[in-house]
């Protein structure tokens, strides 16, 4: 059987539901069979939701949103992670108890980077939030001090390795090549690509750039080591942007001037920004992510521009549909492989 790497990526500014696009493309190789791993990149800072089987959403900002799918995955958190211990508890415990854990396993590379108190007080101090719109999670100033050798990693911290060693039976260290670990590997990119260091909306940006080299790095993942690598670009319809000066964002309008409900972030619970529709920015993405056809399209919340799509799966005699979908190829000069039309549904074309 083919090893497959998959990578998740945004395309715009976040939020452009990759959680739900990781679950599906996690269930989709368990039906595949071979082993299947999803490896969570970054810092908490990003939350990503997924449904369990009996429809209770789970937004989770450091396990990999696979966790809710039922069926034997390999759960990874990279060594180019930065891990919020409360947050990781919380999770690795909400989780356990439901039951999700049981036929998984859960690896943490021993070299993430702890995130500690006196980072998210550093970027409070520092009035980050108001300045550039950060989430103030301590995320970019524990990859700081990591830069300036003074970070703790999770190595370093023996009274948390006893910990989720003994209740989650977690397993903690240096993981070997991961095609020797699963025919499947799927690498939970965070963020998106206009929030990169380097994609141009410097200093309203995240800490690191957020394209699919970018988390092959942080995952420790070399594309020559797999058969296929396929990237896929998650782009919503109507972009968003977090609250407060959180940088431009092509033709600002608001929820109710779309006739929407208003949408939140998942850490901070703010009211999120939203643009009209920004194909030239997904554009940028494709090409930044390798382009065409390395790079696939996901394309989520369809159901916000034709309401009558609200969960129903997409059929090729969906006229209007298939319409639009070629003027996104067109915009975008990239191949809509996935296409959600609500929380729940979604239809691979």
């Amino acid at each position: 059987m083919m090893s497959t790497l998959q990578v998740v990526v945004g395309a715009q500014f976040g939020s452009e539901a990759k959680g739900h696009v990781v679950q599906r493309l996690a269930e989709r190789a368990l039906l595949l069979g071979g082993g299947v791993q999803v490896i969570r990149v970054a810092g908490p800072n990003a939350g990503h939701t997924g449904y369990d089987a009996h429809g209770n959403p789970w937004a989770l900002r450091q396990v990999p949103v696979a966790a809710v799918v039922d069926g034997p995955i390999t759960l990874g958190i990279a060594a180019g992670s930065e891990i919020d211990p409360p947050v990781l508890i919380d999770e690795l415990d909400r989780l356990q108890k439901a039951g999700l854990l049981e036929n998984k396993v859960v690896w943490i590379h021993e070299e993430a980077t702890i995130i500690e108190p006196q980072h998210a007080e550093e970027e409070s101090a520092g009035s980050m939030s108001k300045k550039i719109g950060s989430t103030g999670k301590g995320i970019g100033a524990a990859r700081a001090h990591r830069i300036w050798r003074n970070a703790m990693r999770l190595k370093d911290n023996t009274d948390l390795i006893d910990e989720l060693a003994t209740k989650y039976n977690v397993i903690i260290g240096k993981v070997i090549s991961p095609r020797f670990m699963a025919v499947h590997t799927i690498i939970e990119g965070t963020q998106g690509y206009g929030l990169g260091l380097h994609a141009g909306f410097y200093p309203q940006c995240t800490s690191s750039d957020c394209r699919a080299v970018d988390f092959m790095a942080m995952a420790g993942v070399h594309a020559w080591e797999f058969e296929t690598v396929e990237v896929w670009a998650v782009a919503r319809i109507f972009p968003i942007r977090v609250a407060g000066n959180s940088g431009p964002l092509k033709d600002e309008t608001t929820w109710q001037e779309l006739g929407l409900p208003e949408e939140r972030t998942t850490v901070t619970k703010k009211v999120r920004r939203v643009g009209g529709e920004d194909w030239d920015l997904v554009r940028d993405a494709v090409i930044a992510n390798g382009g065409s056809p390395t790079v696939r399209l996901a394309v989520t919340m369809l159901d916000q521009i034709m309401p009558s799509m609200r969960d129903r799966l997409v059929a090729a005699d969906d006229q209007e549909v298939m319409d639009y979908i070629s003027l996104i190829e067109a915009k975008t000069d990239a191949k809509v492989s996935l296409v959600t039309t609500g929380p729940n549904t979604a239809t691979f074309i």
